[in-house]
This record gives C-alpha cells, structure tokens and sequence, in this order.
C-alpha cells in the first residue's frame, strides 16, 4: 500500500537526515491523514488509488503556486516549491508503476 511506503520513506529520510524531503513527506502524510478522516462517515476505507490522487493534486496545486510565485517576482518562493515539486512528482511516479 502506498501509505505504509510513504511511511517508509519518511524513516529513510530521518535517518538520512533529509530535513527537507522529511518535510514534505510529513506534509503529505499529514493531508492523507485527513483525507481518511474524511472519508470515515462515509464508511470508506482509503485506498491506493485515493492516496495517488491526492499526490497527483499536490503536483497540480504545486506547479499552480510556481506560475502565481514567478509573476509575483518571488524567487525564493519559486525555487522552495520547485524542489517541493520534485520530490512530489517522484513519488508520484514511483507509486503510479506499482
């Protein structure tokens, strides 16, 4: 299951002490967290294809904010959710082969 990777991923990370990549796949984690709380009135369970979906919207969400950031002229703002961006779509595509 996707999540139990992405959790997996995150020990890699803090053992590798990544701080950045830790950062975003917390974040991640945190959003997938939600979205199955979500879905817990509804009787859901939360599956592989939910968790893909979510990762797909971040890259989306992600390459939106880059475009508004760039005609703002914030750089810096530009080049945090650019590294954001590349680990996103890493894992999207990792997880979209399984």
């Amino acid at each position: 299951m996707i999540l139990q990777e992405l959790q997996k991923k995150q020990i890699e990370a803090l053992k590798s002490r990544e701080t950045f990549r830790l950062g975003v796949i917390r974040y991640l984690l945190s959003l997938i967290k939600n979205r199955e709380i979500e879905l817990r009135p509804q009787k859901m369970e939360l599956t592989d294809e939910i968790v893909l979906k979510l990762l797909q919207k971040q890259v989306k969400k992600r390459e939106e904010l880059i475009e508004e950031y760039r005609k703002a002229n914030r750089q810096d703002l530009v080049d945090k959710e650019s590294a954001e961006l590349v680990i996103v779509k890493e894992l999207v595509e990792e997880f979209s082969r399984q």
